[in-house]
């Protein structure tokens, strides 16, 4: 997405004669009154004859679109709100709404946004304890969110949804359905009605979004919308060195991500000396119905990370995940024809101190929402049955 740049009235000032000559302030003010006056015509013009009326150039134009805005400047930096991803769904802030929940005031609030606050109070009510951390309180609203909300995707039969909806907490509470935007400005809305710092992050193609958060003074990564479908924690509370590996991202502007504390990865990862444990491992945690299993070891030479990569892949097919490893990423990913069971993701990241190996579950109980396979079957026998012959 191209970024727009507009020139300040300052900046201006800076291409005619110094301040304290007379003929620069005479000059200034007459510019000022003739791009009133043309914004005025063109207005005029527009709605009369229905023409299009081109954009100023040069300094008229800079100068133009600086008072239109009322002396609120793009300097052309990142920002976090109102941006576009996809090409479709805007960031748009929620700051309202959050403040008149820690205020206990919604006066000053419309219809829409009271409704999103009672939507988003009672989702805080089921879940947020008075004894709770600020990580306790952030872990329940992740699980909350991946339990009761699904992402908004087509299927054959063909139900539009509007992206004024989906991509805002108004329609993400109230249909139980979203995408990126609206999951990322979501989360944010409810840490910052619980007064926990947190910044809706886009990608540097403009096509993704998802959060960070702050921590004891350290931020940590959160893409709630990636773990939505099976709630295990793969995008959840990443440093930027584990977030790297699947994001891209804007690091001169965002917050640097190096907490280590509640970076969850490294919170629930086990040492484990011989990689030829890896399998029992993840099949330990996978039997104990667990969402993931994080293991950090080292290794003495390249065959070392064939092993592991070996070891992943063949116990995956045990679970029914079928894995194939990406090598440009490094990570692991389900292939077509899988049972949708055991495994579902897998990622080995180099660290400080050696390798981390993230795997990740899903069966029946872990997939907390889309269709099951009992799902579609009885769909297609309802068709059929309402069809009898056809096909």
């Amino acid at each position: 997405m191209a970024k727009k740049t507009v020139s300040s009235v300052d900046n201006l000032q800076e291409k005619l004669p110094k301040a304290g000559s007379q003929k620069a302030s005479n000059l200034l003010v007459i510019l000022v009154a003739c791009c009133l006056v043309l914004s005025l015509l063109a207005a005029i013009m527009s709605i009369f004859v229905g023409v299009k009326v081109s954009k100023f150039d040069t300094v008229g134009s800079d100068l133009q679109l600086a008072i239109s805005r009322l002396g609120t400047v793009s300097t052309g930096e990142p920002q976090e709100d109102d941006v576009t991803i996809a090409d479709q769904y805007t960031v748009r802030s929620t700051q309202d709404i959050s403040k008149a929940y820690r205020n206990g005031r919604s006066g000053g609030l419309d219809s829409k946004q009271k409704e999103t606050l009672e939507l988003a109070t009672a989702a805080l009510e089921s879940v947020i304890k008075d004894d709770m951390t600020p990580y306790e309180q952030e872990k329940a609203v992740y699980k909350w969110m991946c339990k009761n909300l699904e992402v908004a995707q087509s299927s054959e039969v063909n139900i539009p949804i509007s992206s004024s909806m989906i991509d805002e907490p108004y329609g993400v509470l109230k249909t139980g359905t979203g995408v990126p935007v609206g999951f990322a400005t979501t989360f944010r809305m409810f840490m910052e009605m619980l007064d926990i710092p947190c910044k809706v992050v886009h990608d540097t193609g403009f096509t993704n979004a998802w959060n960070e958060v702050q921590l004891d003074d350290d931020w940590y990564h959160v893409d709630v919308g990636a773990d939505i479908t099976y709630g295990n924690f793969e995008n959840f509370n990443m440093n930027d060195a584990i977030c790297a590996y699947k994001h891209n991202w804007d690091t001169e502007f965002f917050p640097v991500a190096n907490g280590t504390e509640y970076c969850y990865a490294l919170m629930k990862a086990k040492d484990i000396s011989d990689v030829y444990q890896i399998p029992k491992k993840i099949k330990k945690m996978y039997d104990k119905k667990q969402k993931c299993v994080f293991l950090k070891f080292n290794v003495k030479s390249g065959k070392d990370l064939e092993i592991v990569d070996e070891l992943v892949a063949r116990t995956a097919e045990y679970l029914g995940g079928n894995m194939t490893k990406s090598t440009a990423t490094n990570t692991y990913e389900a292939t077509e024809g899988g049972t949708g069971k055991g495994i579902v993701d897998a990622v080995c990241l180099k660290i400080d101190d050696g390798y981390l190996l993230g795997v990740f579950f899903s069966d029946d109980a872990n997939s907390s929402n889309g269709l099951t396979q009992s799902d579609y079957s009885k769909i297609s026998k309802t068709v059929e049955k309402a069809f009898p012959g056809v096909g």
